[in-house]
Formats: C-alpha cells, sequence, structure tokens
C-alpha cells in the first residue's frame, strides 16, 4: 500500500536503504539530495515493495503545489511503477509540475497531463578509442579545430571556481535563475563534495576558466549536473574538448555518463555528438485548481 508520509515522518536511513536496492539507482532521490534541493520534502512510500517517490512541495497564497527542484532531473518513482504513484498524489496538492522515471506506459487520466522528456546517455564500458570511433563528425571536426593547445584540463578543481563561474555567467542572468536557484545549487554541489560524490572540472585558457562542469559519480552513473562556457570558451570549442578528457578519464569503467538532458535540439545534437543514446523520463502536470483559476500556475 502506498502511504503518504510528512517530512518528520520520513524514515531516512530507511528511505537510503531502500534506494540502495533499486535495480537502477538514482542519485537525485538520497534523502541528504533532497534535504539539499527541497527542505521539507514529503514522499510516497509502499514498504511492501520497496518503491518510493519523492514530493516536493511549495505554498503561495495558500495553496500547496509539487514542483521539480533546481538541477534534479527527477523525483522518482525509485523501485516501481509511476503509474500508481502519480495517482496516489494527495489531493492535498493542488497543482503539480514534477518529473518521473519512465516505467510501464502511462495513460493521463483527468486533470493530469503525461509527456515524455528525452535523455542522453553514454556507456563509458569500452575503451576510449572506441568510445572516441562513436562520435560523430561535426564533433570529431570540433575537437580538431586549432586552438585547443592553449586551454589546460584540470579535474578536480576547486567547486567554489565552477560556483564562482557558473553564479556570474551571462546564461544565468539571461535565464533568470534567481537566488532561491543559486542557493540550492550551492547546497547541492558542496553537499556532493562533502559526501564524495562531487565531480567538478574546469578548462582554463591562461590564468581565467572558459568553461565549467561539475557531475556527480554515484550508483553507476556520472551525472553531468551543470556546466557551462563563456564567449570566449565557446570560441575555443572549450566545452567539447572538457566532455572529451571527461570521457577519456572514465573509459573502461563500468559507468554511464548521464547528460541530464535535454529537450532542446541543439544541445540534444551537441551530445550525441558523442555517441550517447536517447532515453525517455515523463514530465506529469496535475492541475487540481477551481476551474476560474486552473489555467493559472501558483
Amino acid at each position: 500500500m502506498i502511504r503518504h508520509l510528512r517530512h518528520n515522518e520520513i524514515d531516512k536511513a530507511a528511505w537510503d536503504a531502500r534506494l540502495e536496492r533499486c535495480p537502477v539507482r538514482w542519485w537525485y532521490g538520497r534523502s541528504w539530495v533532497l534535504d539539499a534541493a527541497c527542505p521539507g520534502w514529503e514522499a510516497l512510500v509502499d514498504e511492501g515493495s520497496g518503491a518510493q517517490m519523492a514530493l516536493p512541495w511549495r505554498s503561495r497564497l495558500g495553496v500547496r503545489y509539487l514542483y521539480q527542484p533546481f538541477l534534479l532531473q527527477r523525483i522518482g518513482v525509485f523501485g516501481g511503477e509511476p503509474a500508481p504513484f502519480l495517482a496516489a498524489v494527495p489531493k492535498a496538492f493542488r497543482y503539480a509540475d514534477i518529473y518521473c522515471n519512465a516505467g510501464a506506459p502511462v495513460a493521463s487520466p483527468p486533470r493530469m497531463r503525461i509527456t515524455e522528456q528525452q535523455n542522453l546517455e553514454l556507456d563509458l564500458g569500452s575503451p576510449i578509442e572506441l568510445l572516441r570511433a562513436g562520435y560523430g563528425e561535426n564533433l570529431r571536426r570540433n575537437l580538431r579545430r586549432p586552438g585547443a593547445e592553449v586551454l589546460r584540463f584540470e579535474q578536480g578543481a576547486d567547486v567554489e571556481v565552477v560556483l564562482a563561474f557558473l553564479k556570474g555567467s551571462e546564461q544565468f542572468r539571461r535565464w533568470g535563475i534567481d537566488r532561491v536557484r543559486i542557493a540550492c545549487m550551492e547546497r547541492l554541489l558542496r553537499g556532493a563534495m562533502a559526501h564524495g560524490e562531487g565531480r567538478p572540472f574546469v578548462m582554463w585558457h591562461g590564468e581565467e576558466p572558459v568553461a565549467v562542469a561539475f557531475l556527480v559519480e554515484w550508483g553507476g552513473r556520472l551525472i553531468f549536473l551543470k556546466g557551462l562556457a563563456n564567449s570566449a570558451g565557446r570560441g575555443m570549442r572549450a566545452m567539447h574538448h572538457l566532455l572529451d578528457r571527461v570521457i577519456a578519464q572514465h573509459a573502461g569503467r563500468p559507468l554511464v555518463l548521464d547528460l541530464a538532458g535535454s529537450n532542446d535540439a541543439e544541445l540534444a545534437r551537441f551530445y550525441g555528438g558523442y555517441g550517447a543514446h536517447r532515453t525517455v523520463y515523463l514530465r506529469a502536470v496535475i492541475n487540481r485548481l477551481p476551474p476560474l483559476v486552473r489555467n493559472l500556475k501558483p
């Protein structure tokens, strides 16, 4: 039976133990990750099957709703099928816009809309020569372009360098990344380092960083959590080289490079150039608002 647990009712040791037993373990579902990304999260748990789903929630104007925390691609269902858990979302949550693992085909019940989202993944178990042989011609051409000789790759970089680069980027300003999401990002990246799961990388041009990437390694997956290049780095194809070096560093290991997206066609082509293949996860929008405000989001 699926139970709804308030935050103070969640046994986090049991939560993490169930996650560890999942056939595919997702870093996004770790209790410390959820605490950092969405303090006060609630949960749906089926202790019989071991399946569970996080419920990150907020309240606005007295309306409780579910949302997708910044940098977390999905919130479950971990260890089970999404359909019964989506149906069990408590009525107290009047609206939801959340991302879930895929499973058996899910029909959209009344007041719920379910759509497929795209993820891109690359199995790193082969030698780097074989992995590079799977690169697309456009990527190969960009990696051969002059200018890479002035770039310096650093693994195990200072997480504060990565954070400063991201927070100061023109992309964050253009996307309107606010202080709440920046604080969430800081908690996640610093927490990943404290737990020994963070993998920060920087591409330098002289004394200036021109591209950064932060990945987390857990449960057989290497997740590309966030990365950007500045205008100088884009001109030198710094991110192309950074990802190539990350792949080279981890080639031959039983890991899946999870590129955490993307539904953006241009970014998907970029990731696909490394030989990554498409997988699917789900977006569920639940709208239980009264008719007069049903088209409004909290």
